[in-house]
């Protein structure tokens, strides 16, 4: 068996620093830029080519953006169990200003340069709150490039669930205080983290680590 590991929007597999799953092999799925007018799905598609085919094993961890991704990839080849960190499962948990930022174009305002000018003033609210977390989240922002975050933001304004498999688990986990992602708009979450933020991937990465950790072991005994 073996886990795969998708960053939110903008980020890298610094924000997974010190996840263990025990004796589950870990493989980092770093963003790549997409072609011209490229979709989510043939994004995901490409994406996906460091998993398996063949494979019936398969656990996909995704923060943000990642777990939609990762619902993305579930749709198009068998994954036994997806994690979702402060994701959502369906459009109708995406809240009303992401939805109007492909109608408005709002993406295209989207950048590097803006995001580390003005991170200051958004930062906390969206617990991006210690210079060493705001320095993390800039510089994994800075690596990106403008075309994929453009991309990206679009692809979330626009976003529909797939059909996926019901054999393929689905375990969503949220932050009681995340501001990105609010609660209130999450149908049933499996687990809620109190005191606790869309950042909490990387903040509280240890009461995760152990939560997907348990989940699994208990998902394996039932398989």
């Amino acid at each position: 068996m073996k886990a795969y590991l998708v960053p939110g929007l903008g980020f890298d597999h610094r924000i997974y620093k010190g996840y263990q799953l025990g004796d589950i092999d870990i493989e980092y799925i770093d963003w790549i830029d997409p072609i011209v007018d490229e979709s989510i799905q043939d994004y995901s598609r490409r994406l996906s080519i460091k998993i398996p085919k063949d494979s019936e094993d398969v656990i996909l961890l995704g923060h943000s953006l990642g777990g939609i991704v990762a619902q993305e990839i579930a749709a198009i080849q068998s994954i036994k169990k997806i994690f979702l960190i402060s994701s959502i499962r369906s459009r109708s948990e995406l809240p009303f200003h992401f939805k109007i930022v492909k109608p408005l174009h709002v993406h295209k305002l989207f950048s590097k340069e803006l995001t580390a000018m003005t991170i200051k003033y958004w930062g906390g609210m969206h617990d991006y709150n210690s210079s060493e977390e705001k320095a993390l989240v800039k510089d994994m922002v800075n690596k990106q490039s403008n075309k994929y975050l453009q991309w990206a933001l679009r692809q979330l304004s626009i976003w529909e669930r797939p059909n996926i498999s019901n054999d393929t688990g689905i375990f969503q986990i949220v932050g009681a205080k995340d501001k990105t992602f609010p609660i209130k708009l999450m149908k049933q979450p499996d687990r809620v983290i109190e005191n606790s933020g869309h950042f909490m991937v990387y903040k509280h990465s240890k009461v995760i680590n152990d939560l997907i950790a348990d989940e699994l072991r208990y998902s394996l005994y039932q398989f």
